[in-house]
């Protein structure tokens, strides 16, 4: 199975870092993933996470990362800093590989 979260902003980076490290957290010995820059240094970077697990229940999988999501958005919402973005699902796409 693979997930990806397509076309990442360069603003979006640490949040989404931190979904990725929860998840590899989460799944330590069955989880693979590349991470890419796309234009890096051009105006319009963005990057790529591509994550691979075994198994076929999409559902699942989308569900787990939408709960993280909702963590670290909650997360991002109290940073004192202002620095951390909340992100949106909607860039994520989970299918069988």
């Amino acid at each position: 199975m693979r997930a990806r979260i397509n076309e990442i902003p360069p603003a979006e980076e640490a949040t989404w870092g931190a979904v990725l490290a929860i998840l590899i957290k989460t799944h330590p010995n069955e989880l693979t993933y590349h991470w890419t820059a796309n234009r890096k240094g051009e105006p319009d970077t963005y990057s790529v996470i591509d994550i691979t697990e075994p198994g076929e229940d999409v559902e699942e999988m989308r569900a787990e990362i939408s709960a993280i999501v909702d963590l670290v958005n909650d997360v991002a919402r109290r940073d004192p800093m202002d620095k951390m973005v909340r992100v949106d699902m909607g860039l994520v796409e989970v299918l069988v590989d």
